[in-house]
């Protein structure tokens, strides 16, 4: 497998001698423009502007009558193509000369030393072509200084040399510092990857350091946070494994020990007895349903028959059923309703499970002689429901655990003091399938103790 550090180095390897390349092309191309320019005195003339102008010239006047007056226009600054970076007035051609011959290679106008020449000298003087169309009219012929003062081939391969050394530098510098930032990138994934099979490997205690607050650190930061969560998903399965065979191993010691009560003739097989039994096996299926409920939930596969509900009634039936235990316990249960509650959208079977949880679960953890109260109010949009007691309360501590799963503010109780703590976890996820809103308070407020449970369910 390659690494993804070679994989690095080699495409800042390739940007780089792309670069080079380029600007090695470009620069061959600019100085070889740059020097077919000739320095004729004090002027920057291009042979291909002028034979140009030149076969212009010829056109529009049918000959070369007149050049040597349009020849000295053209070269001090009349014409934008012959000429760059003119000023004034001809300065003087004794660094160079030019001449025009026809057809027949007769000069026809000169400007500098080159009109002195023999007809002789003139044919043989070679220079550039001018033609109308397909027929050459005649020859520019220039004597000048090259623009850097070497030849053509010179200056290009000069400023060749000067270009690759240039380049070479930049690219080891380049090189350098691409391989520092290179290490910086492929280091932190490095360490990532080794953290990744470490966790692979059943380890939890892991943890990568963050350097940085760029994407690099933020996938460290969010690597860490994946392990705590780890860590936390861990430590919740190890309890409720522990918690749930807490829960069963309770009434099947009961149920086992009766059973072997009976058998050894220490208890007589009599109705009481068997209603013992019946007793735990019923336990054993509401901790089983309740498990069911929780873990359908928590799965998004409970199934709601929705329908439009009244919470108002689904309240008067759970405080009916309720109202013995209540009465039972000397603690006071009132619901107040308000007379402009509407409908809410929902199963109306999994709401009076809601109801019923909330209410036994005050019940359970309100003196004798304390009060329940529930509060059936309207909302903007919503049905909002409060039961409020006024009980022991809830330590700050574990106000965020409240709707854990076998969740016990007092882990000495029992089930039959504590509940199973499923109650309230069935409660949060009953609620939230129904899109609505659950929160804990403790102590409600206004009052000095006491816990107030508040949910809000969409109205239909």
């Amino acid at each position: 497998m390659q690494k993804l550090s070679v994989k690095l180095t080699g495409a800042f390897a390739a940007v780089i001698v792309v670069g080079v390349l380029v600007t090695v092309l470009l620069a061959r191309q600019a100085t070889a423009t740059q020097a077919s320019y000739v320095m004729i005195g004090t002027h920057m003339v291009q042979p291909s502007d002028l034979q140009q102008d030149l076969a212009t010239f010829y056109s529009q006047n049918g000959g070369w009558d007149g050049l040597d007056r349009y020849l000295l226009q053209l070269i001090t600054g009349a014409s934008s193509r012959g000429m760059r970076g003119m000023m004034g007035q001809m300065m003087g051609l004794s660094d160079g000369s030019i001449l025009i011959l026809d057809a027949e290679g007769l000069a026809v106008a000169s400007l500098g030393d080159l009109g002195q020449l023999t007809p002789a000298e003139m044919s043989g003087a070679g220079g550039y072509p001018i033609r109308v169309g397909l027929q050459r009219v005649g020859t520019l012929v220039l004597e000048g200084t090259p623009m850097s003062g070497l030849t053509g081939a010179e200056l290009v391969s000069s400023v060749t040399r000067s270009v690759l050394t240039a380049a070479l530098v930049a690219a080891l510098v380049a090189f350098a510092i691409g391989t520092v930032l290179i290490r910086q990138i492929t280091q932190p994934l490095a360490t990532l990857n080794e953290a990744s099979q470490r966790i692979a490997a059943g380890k939890r205690d892991v943890q990568v350091p963050v350097r940085s607050s760029d994407e690099l650190g933020q996938l460290g930061q969010t690597f860490n946070q994946m392990v705590s969560s780890l860590q936390t998903q861990e430590t919740l399965r190890r309890n409720l494994m522990a918690d749930v065979a807490h829960e069963l191993r309770t009434p099947l010691s009961g149920i086992q020990g009766t059973v072997e009560a009976m058998q050894d003739g220490v208890f007589a097989f009599t109705p009481d007895n068997l209603e013992s039994i019946h007793e735990q096996v019923l336990l054993l299926n509401r901790l089983v349903e309740d498990l069911r409920t929780l873990a359908n939930a928590e799965a998004g596969q409970l199934s709601l028959h929705r329908g439009p509900v009244d919470l108002a009634q689904v309240a008067a039936r759970q405080r009916t059923a309720q109202i013995a235990h209540f009465q039972h316990k000397q603690v006071a249960l009132n619901v107040i309703t308000a007379e402009d509650l509407p409908a809410v959208d929902g199963d109306e079977e999994r709401l009076g499970q809601v109801f019923g949880n909330l209410l036994a679960n005050a019940l359970r953890h309100t003196p004798a002689g304390g009060h329940v109260d529930v509060d059936l109010r309207a909302g903007e949009g919503y049905v909002n429901l409060a039961v409020i007691d006024d009980g022991e309360g809830i330590p700050p501590e574990d106000l965020p655990h409240v709707f854990d799963r076998f969740y016990r503010g007092d882990r000495s109780r029992s089930r039959q003091t504590g509940g199973s703590g499923l109650g309230l976890a069935i409660v949060r996820q009953l609620v939230e399938a129904h899109g609505g809103e659950i929160r804990v308070q403790s102590p409600p407020a206004g009052k000095a103790q006491g816990t107030g449970i508040f949910l809000r369910l969409p109205a239909r």
